[in-house]
């Protein structure tokens, strides 16, 4: 992938429904660290470290303060499958994130930016970024919206259990 130009900008932006005031945290946020070694950057590294503590923080605060009626086992299961590497890539796919992730040349050719791993990392990078750029709220309301559209029947076929997909299906009334 080539460096974000102008118009990638844009895209990502009108995607994920958040305007930058300081675009180099997105350009940073989208890159891995093989790019970033390939031509002397700095990689997303720091902001996904971010990224994942303001994940953790929304979840756990939304889950909280909004649904009183879930114990703390049910708060921690829910969370902890929002937070985990299989989601965020599900997230990151519906919002096209690997097409704007800048990768060096051997993850671009393995297919770096359809690993799930990959995929996961960027996404909190992002959020970390929106945090850096706008605050906690911004960074929320991306995160909650972006979860919003995601339907259980697309992240489990059949074969969750049915407390888990109950509890989860609530919280989607965001």
């Amino acid at each position: 992938m080539l460096p974000l130009y102008s118009e990638n900008f844009q895209e990502v932006e009108n995607i994920i429904g958040y305007k930058f005031s300081k675009p180099y945290l997105l350009t940073q946020a989208l890159t891995h660290s093989s790019y970033a070694n390939e031509n002397y950057l700095i990689s997303n590294e720091r902001f996904e470290f971010l990224g994942d503590i303001v994940l953790g923080f929304v979840i756990s605060d939304y889950l909280y303060n909004i649904k009183p009626e879930l114990n703390e086992a049910e708060m921690s299961k829910i969370r902890a499958f929002l937070i985990s590497k299989k989601f965020l890539s599900i997230l990151s796919r519906k919002i096209f994130l690997g097409k704007f992730i800048l990768l060096g040349k051997g993850e671009r050719l393995s297919g770096g930016e359809n690993k799930e791993s990959i995929l996961a990392d960027a996404l909190e990078a992002l959020i970390g970024a929106i945090y850096l750029d706008g605050g906690i709220t911004h960074a929320k309301n991306f995160l909650l919206r972006v979860i919003s559209e995601i339907s259980v029947s697309e992240l489990f076929p059949q074969q969750e259990e049915p407390d888990f997909l109950q509890s989860l299906q609530s919280i989607q009334s965001l």
